[in-house]
């Protein structure tokens, strides 16, 4: 906070406003409210609210509140709720008058829009504008205003429409556009119309709508304007807007001529300025007023209020009813006591004029035993100054001294310099004569990986030959085998089936090919690639009794070649068990949810009658399969009892 003077006014305004209310109704219910508030969350909520009334606050009141939800919304993860308390202390540094202050606090809180709800982060863009108007950098705010402005057009909020649109006209005002800024400002008007959520918006239009006319020179309009300004200021309860909407009808009427009621408009913005600015009484306000006095043929009336506002005594009194205006302060007294001289002057009093002229010399003699530590303070600072000034002479002289060593120490660098140039060549050289070996070795490192990949490829193609191919040259050679046994009876449908058989062989490496070309396949496909593959053995195994099914929730998709190995491994597994089982029931479950697994079981001999097979490539490329896509091979068997293979994939997190 600004360090406040202990001045008889402030200290008379503190008693006052100990005993009378100084805020608007709604802000007082809002303070009563603050005091009910149980939790930090609802305390931030209502201190934020109450901060939206920032224009009509003590700014007393406004800076300690603003620190405190500062303080509150630090604590809390709503990001909007941080956007809204720099909001409301930028707001309090801008009615101190601190506008770097202002800025510092709110810009960096707009790098991102994302943390905020549209109309919040439209408002704060709005504050933001009006910092840079309030000193007159009408690009800058502009260049913010309308981005803002066409924000909050796309997502049709109403209200803040018309606000930036008044903002937009209070600059062109500022820039002396008075018909560019009506085309604004009747646009906020319109969208404020009829509205009781927007007439704090509508007041401030009509306030700026005065202000236009009375740059044109529309003092009729000008005045149609400030009084529905005024009457709606005093029901929205604006302190801010209603004491500048009391200023210019204070202008409008003096130029009409019509000095008494300007004076009641003078006084009530006075006092309303009053309300908003408790630690400061506002000396130039109350002059103004003795100069309107003076202007309009009222000079005893000025002498007089001036001389009200000379009185001394002591603020501590309390025990009087009363509460008269005491001006201790030499500083504030002396202002009104130049008033006064001039006023006497003018009214040829020359008598008061010549006591006035001595108590202002005795003011000023106050005034400068009172400056006097700053008077030493400023002459502390110039031998400080000096003391520095010495100290640069001190530094001239070495750097004149050090120039003599400057020749010298640039012959030295460029000897340096050849040297190194020398010594960075050769090192450059062997550093090539290294990366060509390197090079060389990684060129032979590449050779055996490469060697490795295709002794790799080799084997997984053959294991895919013995397979898929033997599956079907198996069952070829039992349609052979049929057939040599003479049967007449079975024969076409053997050579059916051998037909078939050869032709699915040529089929298998067209799928292997098909497979190994999609990037990913879904448990759907692959197990529809398994029933297929089931059909097309049943003709020649009408011995045995397949069965499929699909319980899939989740159809995950997998890379080609993890699909591959599956349907290899199921391939594999059936030609076991159609091979060397005698299995008469082959049953596979195709499952996919939390995990996914294909399961083949079959009522066979078991594998302890076929351990001699385990080592064969039949099992070793199952298993090789496995560790290849990472999926877990489980193999049960009992003896008589048949054989349980299981498939599960990895799960993924």
């Amino acid at each position: 906070m600004l360090p406040v003077k202990t001045t008889t006014l402030y200290m008379l305004f503190f008693l006052i406003t100990s005993f009378c209310d100084a805020q608007t109704k709604k802000i007082d219910n809002l303070l009563t409210r603050l005091k009910k508030t149980e939790t930090k969350y609802e305390r931030l909520n209502t201190i934020l609210t109450i901060c939206e009334e920032y224009q009509s606050l003590n700014r007393d009141t406004l800076y300690n509140l603003a620190l405190e939800a500062k303080l509150l919304a630090a604590s809390q993860p709503d990001k909007e709720k941080k956007g809204l308390a720099a909001t409301a202390l930028s707001n309090a540094y801008m009615q101190w008058g601190w506008i770097d202050s202002a800025l510092a606090v709110l810009e960096p809180m707009l790098t991102n829009e994302k943390n905020y709800s549209e109309s919040t982060y439209f408002k704060m863009q709005r504050s933001n504008a009006m910092i840079y108007g309030s000193r007159a950098e009408y690009e800058k705010a502009l260049s913010i205003l309308f981005p803002a402005l066409n924000g909050a057009e796309k997502w049709k909020d109403t209200l803040n429409i018309a606000a930036i649109s008044n903002s937009i006209g209070s600059v062109s005002l500022a820039r002396g556009k008075p018909d560019e800024a009506l085309l604004w400002i009747q646009k906020a008007a319109a969208l404020s119309i009829g509205n009781d959520k927007y007439k704090p918006v509508l007041a401030a239009a009509y306030t700026n709508a005065a202000n236009a006319y009375l740059q044109k020179g529309d003092l009729d309009s000008s005045n149609h304007y400030i009084e529905l300004a005024v009457t709606l200021c005093r029901v929205t309860e604006n302190l801010f807007i209603l004491a500048t909407a009391l200023r210019l009808q204070v202008n409008i009427l003096t130029i009409k001529k019509k000095f008494a009621e300007a004076e009641l408009a003078l006084k009530e913005m006075i006092t309303t300025r009053k309300l908003t600015r408790g630690t400061n009484f506002f000396v130039e306000d109350n002059i103004q007023l003795a100069d309107f006095y003076a202007n309009t043929g009222q000079l005893d009336k000025a002498i007089e209020f001036c001389l009200s506002m000379l009185k001394t005594g002591n603020v501590y009194d309390t025990a009087s009813a009363q509460f008269p205006i005491l001006t201790n302060d030499p500083k504030l007294r002396l202002e009104f006591t130049m008033a006064l001289a001039k006023y006497y002057k003018q009214g040829n009093r020359l008598k008061e004029y010549q006591e006035t002229l001595e108590q202002i010399l005795l003011l000023k003699d106050s005034l400068y035993e009172a400056n006097s530590a700053q008077a030493i303070a400023e002459s502390e600072t110039k031998y400080e100054v000096q003391k520095k000034e010495n100290t640069i002479l001190q530094q001239k002289y070495s750097l004149q001294k050090n120039r003599f060593l400057l020749s010298g120490s640039i012959a030295l660098l460029v000897m340096t310099m050849i040297i190194s140039y020398f010594i960075f060549r050769d090192y450059r050289r062997k550093q090539k004569i290294k990366m060509n070996i390197a090079l060389a070795e990684e060129q032979a490192k590449a050779e055996i990986y490469v060697q490795k990949a295709e002794e790799k490829e080799r084997m997984r193609i053959a294991a895919d030959l013995h397979d898929n191919i033997g599956a079907y040259a198996s069952a070829i050679r039992t349609d052979v085998d049929k057939i040599a046994q003479g049967n007449p009876r079975h024969a076409t449908n053997n050579l059916r089936n051998l037909q078939q058989h050869s032709q699915e062989i040529m089929n298998s490496l067209r799928d292997t090919i098909w497979v190994l070309n999609k990037e990913n396949i879904t448990i759907t496909g692959i197990s529809d690639r398994i029933k297929d593959y089931v059909n097309k053995l049943r003709p020649s195994y009408e011995n045995v009794q397949f069965s499929i099914e699909e319980d899939i929730t989740n159809d995950i998709r997998v890379n080609s070649q993890t699909a591959l190995n599956i349907f290899r491994i199921v391939q594999e597994t059936i030609h076991n068990s159609l091979k060397h089982s005698n299995a008469s029931n082959v049953n596979i479950t195709v499952q996919s949810s939390a995990t996914t697994t294909v399961t083949i079981n079959d009522n066979g001999k078991g594998m302890d009658k076929l351990h001699q097979n385990k080592n064969g490539n039949g099992f070793i490329n199952m298993q090789a399969r496995a560790a290849e896509s990472k999926l877990n091979l489980f193999v049960n068997s009992v003896t008589d009892a048949g054989t349980s293979v299981r498939i599960e994939l990895p799960t993924t997190n």
